[in-house]
Order: C-alpha cells, then sequence, then structure tokens
C-alpha cells in the first residue's frame, strides 16, 4: 500500500506548486495590465481566478485537477520559451509576444489538450504482440489475451461499453484470459461490479480464465468498496475465473494435442509491502521445458522472474503514464521496470507491459493508449 506521505502529501504539495505557477502567470493576463495602478485589483483578481480553479480542483482524483495540472504544464513550458525569446530580443521576441497573448495561448492549448486527451482515452484499440519459443506449446501455438486496469466507474470503462469489450476480445478467439489487476477499484458501483462479472462468466476458453489482483481491486486507499473481498472471490468463481496470488498451475487445451503450459501468478508489490514469494520460489526448480506465462500486476523484478523460468511476463499498473509526465517521473526515479510495451528481458523471455483497458480517476489519457492485448506465442519449429 502507498503509505500516507504519497498518498495524501504529495498531491498536495503538488496542488500548491501548481496554484503558485498559475497565480504568478495570471498576473501576466492582458487585461490585468490596465490595473496595474491598482495593487487590490491587480493582485486581487488573479487570486479570485486561482480560487476558483481551486475549487474545481479540490478533489485529488477529479478531473478538475487533471486541467488544471494541464494548464500548469503549459504555463511552464510557455514560460521556458518567454525566458528563451526574451533572450534573443528582437523579432523572436515581438513575435513570441503576439502568439503568447500574455500566456491566454495557453487557455486555449489546455482545452485543445483536455478535448485531445478524452478522447485518446475512451478509444479502445486492440495491441498485437507475437513472441516465439522453443518449448512445445499445445498444438504449436498459443495465443493470449489481457485485460488491465479496467477501473470501471470513473474512468474510460463502465458496464456501457461492456458490448464493445466483449465484441472486440470475441473476435479474437483467444485460447486464454488473463486480468492482471486493477479490474476493480474504489470507484466501481455496484452495478458495473456485477455487470463485468457476468461478462467473465460468459466467456468460456479452453485455456481458462486467471486473474492476479492489483493494488485497487482488494485494497483500497479513498472509498469504500460497493464489494467485499468474499464477494468478489464468489462471483469470480462462478465465472470460472482462477484467483492467483503467489501460486502456480499447469493448464492444457483439450482441443490440442501437446505439453501443457505453466501459469504463475503473483500477488502484488505494494498490498505485500514486496515481502511476498521471490520468483525463486514460485518457481523453485528454475526454467525448465515447460512455456511459463508469468502474471504480475506491476512490472517489477523482471530479470528475476526470467532467471526463474518465466518465459512471457504480462503486467499493467503504468497505464502508460496517462497523463504526463507521470510515466516521465516514474521512468527517470525507474518506479516502474518498463513503463509502456514489449521489452526483451533475456534472450529467452519477454515482458509486455498493458497501458490499460481503461483509464483511471477520470476520462483523460495524454501517454499511452486504452487497449487489449493480444499475443500470439509461436513455437519455433
Amino acid at each position: 500500500m502507498y503509505n500516507r506521505f504519497i498518498q495524501f502529501v504529495i498531491p498536495r504539495i503538488g496542488q500548491g506548486l501548481i496554484a503558485l505557477v498559475l497565480y504568478l502567470n495570471f498576473l501576466a493576463l492582458p487585461f490585468l495590465q490596465p490595473l496595474a495602478g491598482q495593487p487590490l485589483l491587480f493582485f486581487g483578481l488573479p487570486l479570485v481566478l486561482l480560487a476558483a480553479l481551486v475549487w474545481l480542483a479540490r478533489d485529488p482524483l477529479g478531473v478538475g485537477l487533471a486541467a488544471a495540472a494541464q494548464l500548469c504544464g503549459v504555463y511552464a513550458a510557455g514560460d521556458l520559451v518567454t525566458l528563451l525569446a526574451h533572450a534573443l530580443d528582437g523579432p523572436v521576441w515581438q513575435v513570441w509576444r503576439l502568439v503568447w497573448q500574455g500566456g491566454l495561448l495557453a487557455w486555449a492549448v489546455t482545452v485543445v489538450l483536455l478535448l485531445w486527451g478524452w478522447r485518446k482515452a475512451v478509444r479502445l484499440c486492440t495491441t498485437c504482440y507475437t513472441v516465439s519459443t522453443k518449448k512445445p506449446l499445445p498444438g504449436g501455438r498459443l495465443r493470449v489475451v489481457q485485460l488491465s486496469d479496467l477501473h470501471p466507474g470513473t474512468g474510460a470503462m463502465n458496464h456501457t461499453r461492456i458490448p464493445e469489450l466483449e465484441e472486440r476480445v470475441a473476435a479474437l478467439h483467444p485460447d486464454v484470459l488473463v486480468l492482471t489487476g486493477d479490474i476493480f477499484d474504489e470507484y466501481t458501483s455496484r452495478q458495473d461490479f456485477e455487470a463485468f462479472c457476468a461478462l467473465f462468466g460468459r466467456w468460456d476458453l479452453p485455456g481458462g480464465k486467471w486473474f492476479v489482483p492489483g493494488n485497487h481491486d482488494l485494497f483500497h486507499y479513498w472509498h469504500t468498496p460497493s464489494y467485499t473481498r468474499a464477494e468478489l472471490e464468489e462471483r469470480f468463481a462462478a465465472a470460472g475465473v482462477t484467483i492467483l496470488e503467489d501460486d502456480s498451475r499447469l493448464l492444457s487445451l483439450p482441443d490440442r494435442q501437446g505439453a501443457p503450459v505453466r501459469i504463475i501468478g503473483r500477488r502484488d508489490w505494494l498490498d505485500t509491502k514486496g515481502r511476498r514469494l521471490a520468483p525463486a520460489e514460485l518457481q523453485s526448480g528454475g526454467p525448465d521445458g515447460v512455456f511459463t506465462l508469468w502474471l504480475d500486476h506491476e512490472p517489477r523484478e523482471l530479470r528475476d522472474a526470467a532467471d526463474a523460468g518465466a518465459d512471457l511476463i504480462l503486467s499493467g499498473h503504468t497505464h502508460g503514464g496517462q497523463i504526463w509526465p507521470a510515466g516521465l517521473v516514474a521512468r527517470l526515479f525507474r518506479y516502474n521496470e518498463v513503463n509502456y510495451g514489449r521489452k526483451r528481458i533475456t534472450p529467452t523471455c519477454t515482458a509486455v507491459v498493458s497501458g490499460g483497458t481503461g483509464t483511471w480517476g477520470y476520462k483523460l489519457r495524454t501517454a499511452g493508449r486504452t487497449e487489449i492485448v493480444c499475443v500470439d506465442v509461436t513455437q519455433e519449429m
């Protein structure tokens, strides 16, 4: 779990910094310049504007804060260009002053960013990868479809989009369906919870349906969830979804000849504060001749998993950054080993990190993509 400092203090510090940057830039707005001789109005009106934005951004997970953060980011970028243009002076400075308009351009750019981010969030894509292995597979092939980070509720995914999701998954004809965490969260309504559990139950796949919990499914932060752990386990059992928490199983496809596939699912790193079974404990014999599909909500300890025998690691959690610069910060501090997409960990092991089949908190995405992941594993002959 996130500690209180990360969960509550850091967002408030961030809100304070955003407020400071916005206020300093509001002082440069063109309509304020004629009031420069009246300090009460000149300094007071930006405070009123800032107070209105602070009220809109009062929810740490609300779209208002996301909008204010985007405006702050645009202003910060504009401030850097302003410094550079001022240093160059002459025509460059004159043109930039005309374009920037005292910061009015920042508002227009923010509106465009928000509209583009909304469209990017709600547009559901299918991303396909191909991986080869020398290990035997049932019938020489395996198609794995991954759903991750649905977060139904306030984000881009809810029960109204189930027909689209159902159609897209059915069109892929998967052998195995994996749910790599944060399928639900503390904002998920009871209606969404029941509707998605029913959806999972309608899929009948030869290789089964497998779930590893994320940091939101069972362990909550801001709200009391609409379901309990017992209810989740009960609904998933009824839907034929197997929950894996530091567990290993063998699966086979009854309609194909060939060797079985091992599937390993890990407990969530945040839930356990990193104190979970090590990869070597999950597969104590090390690499062997069985193709091993490794599920871990967060893309961590990838090399250890590969050394233990993982051939394909599927993760989520990062959302591909979702709101810039979250992904950049995560990469700079190496919070996640992979932010998005495919990465070869060893010559025999590949990791794939989903951008999420939904979004977290709000229908907004300026980084990554909202996607279903499909991985075709083929056996080298």
